[in-house]
Order: structure tokens, then C-alpha cells, then sequence
């Protein structure tokens, strides 16, 4: 087997001397140099697509090029330093969306729940830079477990949004052609909708078309037909994650934030936990959600079985002025429009809106390998602003750029499973999209997975699905408003003027059960700074607030980690002063 896959990388790429591996589980592993990131990719891409490959590890190198690598020895000699801190059944590594998802499926039971998270706040990874979509799952592979997963999760999150009262919106998917030479691929969508048992798949005519989105009837286009899907749904990201979050908490999952997993202990192919840069966590079970670093993780666990390579994708939000088109998220294409670069892998994105009715265009996809490049380049906002269709908005009208990184492996599915080689390891990794539609079905196949090993788990007799609503003021009715101002009056004073948010829903995220310690952290959870200023107005109140309420020095309050504290600058000394230096006005 080695010497037939070692002869078909030969011939697919003859400037290339790498040299292969391949184990009983066809794990292959993979070392050599490459010219170039791209060719390192493509030889990754190719050896995975072999029906022999179930997936591969990648030790090549790029000539030229240090590839970025986290140095986890200075925090793993700070963990053991302090020893054992904490004991627990599960630790799970990663509060994203599905981490988070996992925590509050197994929090039904009577566990014992940590979650550890590198950052300051859940979701600040890939879940935060994140468009929203709900896929229906017309864009997935047919026979992948991320096909089944997106399909079954799409399913499944009606049921989280009624329990957790966050916004989901069915707001449905129509794809239109103006081209009748492009029909031929509508088809070919819709089927791929057929096999993979999406709801209701629809191929339209130019009248439906019309009645789906009598938008279109303002563009005088020529349409030839298109394809409908209405199990398309649109949410908040964050709103989900704090949501998931939230609850688990509420049902004793205790996280721990600012916490990086520099280590996975195991001892005779048995998981026995974590080290993390804030001590040793003891646990039966280690989850990996770890994200772009979710490889790492796994080969901590002694499991090198796959190798993310990290895929970025820019987004834009437009101000609120340029109204979406239409109701749901609608694609117009024709035969002559400029065709952006895309990556084959990737379906990429398109022309959307936000719950918030704001315009949302992205994200693009571009291989990188850094894991932690979020950094928006000329090139990827081109693609991103050539999906716009809508004549009345442009690159003027944009008010935010993002960039998250995807965690894509090379079989460009989700690896999910208990590892063969260190028991009480479950890998949850390569969770790139549709993994926000997937999670709710993630959650139930990794409660599954342990339930099957750990047998009779009691459930845990407090536990609660359903979260209270938050209040939102700007939702609200006058007569609402009215009521709830002579109840709390600081509902009264709105301390974000372009989201009118007021400083009692501040409050109300401060008090929470996952408290938030940065401005950031505030915007994800009330939308304060998310609108056309961007915090500029906002953004000296909110950071008051978070002092008086944590009982912090004004100085102290971070943007979005512990390295962006705002009132501080830098003297020539090199150190961090509160006070201006002459002529350089107030800090």
C-alpha cells in the first residue's frame, strides 16, 4: 500500500522527494519540503482524497518559511508548579460552539464538568468569526459524518432556540440563475440536497422564484429558475455560545476561562487528564474541542491523527442604512458575473444578513499557516466585497472587518471518536462548517460515545434545560420600556446610542454566570459597540462600568485579553504607564 501511494504522489507531483508512513488505522504521515504553503495543502488534499487514506498527518515543511508552532513548555512548567488543583470526570477543551454544546448535553447527567478555555470568553475563536448560518446540508459531501451531522443539527436547533431563547430565523435559502446553461448545476445542488435528506429541497421557476423573494422583481432580471431551501436558518453566533454556555453553568459545569491545556496526561493508553498553565486537572475523560489547535491536543493525547491547516475567512458587516434586499439569503448568478477565486474545498460564503437586519458579506477562504492570522488582507476583502449584488451598498458603507480561522483537516470532514490509542480521549476536532448548523447533533454523538464507555451514568436530578430570556430593550414595546424603566430605572439610560443598549443589560451580562471581564466580552453579549461608531461613544462608559462593577482600576480593564488594556501605553522605558507623556494629549 505504502509503495502504491508513494508512487501516485511521485506522479502527481514530480518536483517533490516525500516520503510516506502509513499505520493500521491509514493514518498516513507525510514529511518533505514543498515550495510553497499552497503545494503543502494541495500533496495534503491529494493523499486524503486516495480511497485507501482515512486521513493524514502533515511533518512536511515550506522552503522558505518558518511555519508558525505554540511553545506550550514555559505554560506547562507553570501548571505543574502548582500541582493538582482540581479533580473531575470530564474536562472539556475548547469553549466554542461545540465545546459548549457538549457541556451542556452531558450536564443533563450526574458529572462532574470542566471546561477549559485559552481565552478570556467563549467564543472567541472560529464560533465568533462566524456568519451565522444554519445550513440546510446541499453544500456537503454525500457519505460524510459532517453530511449527516449538519443535516441532523439542522435539524435539532429549533429545540435549542425554544430552551434557550436565543433569535433563529428560518429564513430560507434561494439560489437564482439568469443563465439557462447554468440550470444543469442548479440540478446538481438540489441532488446533492436529495441524497444528503435535506428539508424540502425546491427547484423553482422564475414565478415561484418571485413569490419566494418579490425583491427580485425590482432587478428586472431575466430569471431561468433556481433552487429553494427552506430549512435555512440565520442566528447570532455568540448568542448561541453564551446561550449554551449560560445553561451549563446554570446545571454546575464549572469553566475555567484564561486557562491553555499545555499537556495531555496518559498513562498506559489511559487518559488521566490535563495540565494546564494554571495547574493539573485530574479527570476520566478529556473531550478535544480545541479548534485550530485541536491536532495538537490530540497528538498530546499520544493520537497524532490528523493535521489542521488552518483556513481563513474574511467577513464584512455594512451599517444598518443599507437594508438587506431581501427576506432570506438569496444568490443571483449569471454567466457573466466575475468569478472569484474559491477554494475547492471550501464552499465559502455569499451575501447574507444578520438577525439584526444588517448586511453581512463573506467569508472568503484562504489557506494560511499560521493558526492564529486573523489579519484582513487587500485580496480576501476584494472577494468578499465581489459577492455583493446589492447596487446600493458598497466598500463605503462597511462598518466592520473580520477574520476568523477555520480548523479544516485534510480529509475536510469532522473526525469524531473515541481514540483508538488512549482511552477516555474523545477527539472533536476539524470542526470546520457546517459545524455551527452540526453542533446540536455533535453534542448528542459525543454523549453517546461516552455513555457507551462509562455505561450507567445516573442524570442529575436538578438538572434544567431551559434558560431565562434576556432582556432586550430595543425589542421592546414603549409601553414595555415604560414598564421596565419604573421597575430598574438604569434601564432608562442608554449607554450605546447606535444599538440602544442601556447600562441595566450591561449589568445584567456583568452578574451572569460566565462574567465578562472585557469590552469585547460586554459587545458579544449586549451588542454595545457593534454599531456604525464601533464603540466609539460607548466604549469609556462600558469600560466604567466593567471597573465599578468587578471593583477593577480603570487601568486594568482589558479590550479583549489580558495584553489590550486600554488606558495604558507604553513609555520609552518600555513599561506600561497610565499618564501621557508630555504633548501626547490624554490617554
Amino acid at each position: 500500500m505504502k509503495e502504491e501511494l508513494q508512487k501516485k504522489l511521485r506522479e502527481a507531483f514530480p518536483q517533490l522527494t516525500l516520503d510516506l508512513e502509513i499505520n493500521e488505522r491509514r493514518i498516513v504521515t507525510v514529511r518533505g519540503e514543498c515550495g510553497s504553503w499552497d503545494e503543502l495543502v494541495d500533496v495534503g488534499h491529494f493523499l486524503a482524497k486516495q480511497k485507501e487514506v482515512k486521513n493524514v498527518v502533515s511533518r512536511m515543511t515550506v522552503r522558505g518559511l518558518a511555519i508558525p508552532e505554540k511553545d506550550y513548555a514555559p505554560l506547562a512548567e507553570k501548571g505543574r508548579k502548582k500541582g493538582v488543583i482540581r479533580k473531575a470526570d470530564v474536562v472539556i477543551v475548547g469553549a466554542g460552539v461545540t465545546g459548549c454544546g457538549i457541556a451542556r448535553e452531558l450536564a443533563k447527567y450526574d458529572l462532574d464538568i470542566v471546561v477549559c478555555e485559552m481565552s478570556d470568553d467563549v467564543c472567541t475563536g472560529a464560533s465568533k468569526a462566524n456568519n451565522g448560518n444554519i445550513h440546510p446540508g446541499m453544500a456537503v459531501k454525500p457519505g460524510t459524518l459532517k453530511a449527516r451531522l449538519n443535516v441532523e443539527g439542522n435539524r435539532l436547533f429549533q429545540k435549542w432556540a425554544d430552551e434557550l431563547h436565543f433569535a433563529l430565523d428560518w429564513c430560507g435559502c434561494l439560489g437564482v440563475v439568469t443563465d439557462e446553461k447554468l440550470m444543469p448545476a442548479v440540478e446538481a445542488v438540489y441532488q446533492v440536497a436529495l441524497m444528503n435528506g435535506v428539508y424540502k429541497p425546491e427547484i423553482v421557476s422564475p414565478e415561484r422564484a418571485l413569490e419566494l423573494e418579490p425583491g427580485l422583481a425590482k432587478r428586472n432580471l431575466d430569471i431561468k429558475g433556481g433552487a429553494y431551501f427552506p430549512s435555512f436558518g440565520q442566528v447570532e453566533t455568540y448568542e448561541v455560545v453564551l446561550a449554551l454556555a449560560e445553561n451549563a453553568a446554570q446545571n454546575r459545569t464549572t469553566f475555567l476561562l484564561n486557562t491553555t491545556v499545555a499537556d495531555v496526561l496518559h498513562e498506559n493508553g489511559t487518559v488521566r487528564g490535563v495540565l494546564t498553565d494554571r495547574g493539573i486537572i485530574e479527570a476520566r475523560y478529556v473531550i478535544n474541542c480545541a479548534g485550530v489547535y485541536a491536532d495538537e491536543i490530540s497528538a498530546m493525547a499520544g493520537d497524532a491523527c490528523y493535521t489542521i491547516h488552518p483556513r481563513k475567512g474574511t467577513l464584512a458587516v455594512l451599517d444598518k442604512h443599507c437594508r438587506p434586499e431581501f427576506n432570506g439569503v438569496v444568490m443571483i448568478i449569471d454567466g457573466n458575473q466575475i468569478q472569484n477565486k474559491k477554494n475547492a474545498e471550501s464552499k465559502g460564503g455569499g451575501m447574507g444578513r444578520t438577525n439584526e437586519w444588517q448586511m453581512l458579506l463573506g467569508p472568503s477562504a484562504t489557506e494560511v499557516p499560521d493558526k492564529e492570522d486573523n489579519t484582513t488582507t487587500p485580496e480576501d476583502l476584494a472577494y468578499t466585497m465581489a459577492i455583493n449584488t446589492n447596487p446600493n451598498a458598497g466598500v463605503a458603507d462597511i462598518i466592520r472587518i473580520f477574520c476568523g480561522v477555520r480548523p479544516s483537516d485534510f480529509s475536510e470532514d469532522f473526525v469524531i471518536e473515541m481514540s483508538p490509542v488512549t482511552h477516555g480521549f474523545i477527539n472533536v476536532g476539524a470542526i470546520q462548517s457546517p459545524g455551527l448548523a452540526s453542533a446540536p447533533a455533535i453534542a448528542k454523538m459525543v454523549e453517546e460515545i461516552l455513555l457507551k464507555d462509562a455505561g450507567s451514568v445516573p442524570l442529575r436530578a436538578s438538572y434544567d434545560p431551559v434558560l431565562p430570556p434576556k432582556t432586550n430593550f430595543r425589542h421592546m414595546s414603549h409601553e414595555e420600556q415604560d414598564a421596565l424603566i419604573r421597575k430598574d430605572p438604569r434601564y432608562g439610560r442608554i449607554i450605546c446610542r447606535c444599538e440602544q443598549i442601556t447600562e441595566g443589560e450591561i449589568l445584567d451580562a456583568i452578574h451572569s454566570r460566565i462574567v465578562p471581564t472585557s469590552v469585547d466580552a460586554i459587545k458579544r453579549r449586549t451588542r454595545a459597540g457593534m454599531g456604525r461608531c464601533q464603540g466609539g461613544f460607548c466604549q469609556p462608559k462600558v469600560l466604567e462600568i466593567l471597573a465599578r462593577e468587578l471593583g477593577k482600576d480603570p487601568t486594568e480593564i482589558c479590550l479583549k485579553d489580558g495584553d489590550s488594556r486600554i488606558l495604558l501605553k507604553e513609555n520609552r522605558r518600555g513599561t506600561l504607564n497610565p499618564q501621557p507623556e508630555k504633548g501626547d494629549g490624554p490617554v
